[in-house]
């Protein structure tokens, strides 16, 4: 079974090597789109793709994917600006944006030379000069949101490796804002793109995970009360109920109601590792099953036909491949959480 889980991870991560070759391993291809094709390299994604890729070189015994991540990180040292910011969106001329410069710094740590790290800091403290007096972020549409609690989580890794105080703060005042969000019923408000946006799952991941992590690297009282939060919106969508199932709604607004007839498939991926963390916290058997079932369910969908070889090993965007995220595209962000998720369901077994 541990094998094949793994070769989930295995053809995830061919497919990303598909996509680092389509830009001229210039960064990792966004994506593959069935009616445009490929997409521009994306500088956010291919940041938090490397510790990814430095993983599956272990557990899949391919150093040739750590040579790959290498390349990414020499890349966007080439990136960064002279006040630590990274070109924000697809693409290269993107203004920056401050969840785009925290995903980039995963990368950047998870190489680990004096130059990466130099890197990290100076992105590090462009983000400080970004975050509100009240410990928001503000990103996407200027919309102060939680998902960005993957920006703090990056802080929170950088503080590690650094132990600067500035940082550390800046992580303290975001998660005391997000915690301010959250709702009797547990619900976190914030969790989409702006306030016009229905969140999915995609971004809700981001926000759970955001929190979860921060509580392992603070391990203090305001890192507990993270956790319990994280941990209890996660429990309440497992308990949805969805024609989807074991996979979860795409979109789903407050009060935990669900919004879409379609799946997100990466959603359902982070949703994978979330829930996987908690199960080996407590010892969850339901929570366990719930996940093996959705790990099964993406392996199903797992393009593995080659009517697209373009897309082989890719996980697509939306279930119906015309729902409401990244339709008829292959992010590689997809698939980086379907690898992330195999490879923690494997490592437990």
């Amino acid at each position: 079974m541990t094998n094949d889980i793994l070769g989930i991870a295995d053809d995830a991560m061919s497919w990303v090597e598909t996509a680092h070759d389509a830009t001229g391993r210039r960064g990792v291809a966004a994506g593959y789109d069935l009616r445009q094709g490929w997409q521009a390299p994306y500088p956010e994604t291919s940041g938090y793709l490397v510790p990814t890729l430095l993983r599956a070189a272990r557990v899949l015994d391919r150093p040739a994917l750590a040579v790959r991540a290498r390349e990414i990180g020499d890349w966007l040292l080439e990136l960064q600006s002279a006040d630590g910011a990274f070109p924000g969106g697809m693409g290269v001329d993107g203004p920056p944006v401050v969840f785009d410069v925290g995903q980039i710094i995963f990368g950047l740590l998870a190489i680990g030379d004096a130059a990466s790290e130099a890197a990290a800091e100076r992105a590090g403290r462009w983000l400080l000069t970004q975050q509100r007096a009240d410990g928001a972020w503000l990103s996407h549409f200027d919309f102060p949101n939680t998902y960005s609690s993957r920006v703090s989580w990056a802080l929170a890794e950088l503080w590690r490796a650094t132990g600067d105080p500035a940082v550390l703060a800046a992580v303290r005042r975001s998660l005391h804002w997000i915690l301010r969000q959250v709702r009797p019923d547990g619900w976190i408000d914030g969790m989409a793109f702006s306030a016009s946006h229905t969140p999915w799952t995609h971004t809700i991941g981001y926000a759970l995970r955001g929190l979860s992590r921060c509580a392992d690297l603070l391990a203090d009282d305001l890192a507990e009360q993270a956790r319990a939060a994280a941990d209890r919106c996660a429990r309440r969508l497992a308990e949805l109920d969805s024609p989807l199932y074991p996979l979860l709604p795409g979109e789903i607004g407050l009060g935990f109601e669900p919004l879409a007839d379609y799946a997100c498939l990466t959603g359902d991926a982070q949703m994978v590792t979330i829930w996987w963390d908690l199960h080996r916290r407590e010892g969850d058997a339901v929570l366990a099953k719930r996940c093996e079932q959705v790990l099964a369910r993406l392996a199903e969908l797992q393009v593995r036909q080659p009517l697209e070889p373009a897309a082989m090993g890719a996980l697509p965007g939306s279930f119906p491949l015309t729902g409401g995220f990244e339709p008829l595209a292959f992010p590689n962000w997809a698939a980086k959480f379907l690898a992330d998720a195999a490879m923690n369901v494997a490592s437990a077994r």
